[in-house]
């Protein structure tokens, strides 16, 4: 198996709310907005960028709770957005709401 991976922190900028797939699991969308300093080729570089996520579960359900400007540390694996849609979406299996 290949290695997919993804820890993101930042704040929340958007949550559709809570709602249920077909097979009634629990399912929450939001789109989280990092901005941080890395260093790259000895140089500290500033990043700022936008990512889509979905939660599923009791993940879902715990983070339904979050309002616009929290923030958050998600972790999880990348997926297509769809079968026609190819941009990356994190689907979340762990989070810490930050203080």
């Amino acid at each position: 198996m290949e290695r997919n991976r993804v820890e993101i922190e930042g704040r929340v900028l958007v949550t559709d709310g809570l709602r249920r797939t077909p097979a009634g699991l629990p399912c929450l969308n939001l789109r989280l907005l990092h901005e941080s300093q890395q260093r790259e080729a000895d140089h500290e570089r500033r990043v700022s960028c936008e990512m889509e996520s979905v939660a599923y579960g009791q993940p879902a359900s715990l983070l339904a709770k979050l309002k616009e400007g929290d923030r958050v540390r998600l972790t999880g694996f990348l997926e297509r957005k769809s079968l026609r849609d190819p941009r990356p979406i994190l689907h979340v299996t762990e989070f810490e709401i930050k203080e």
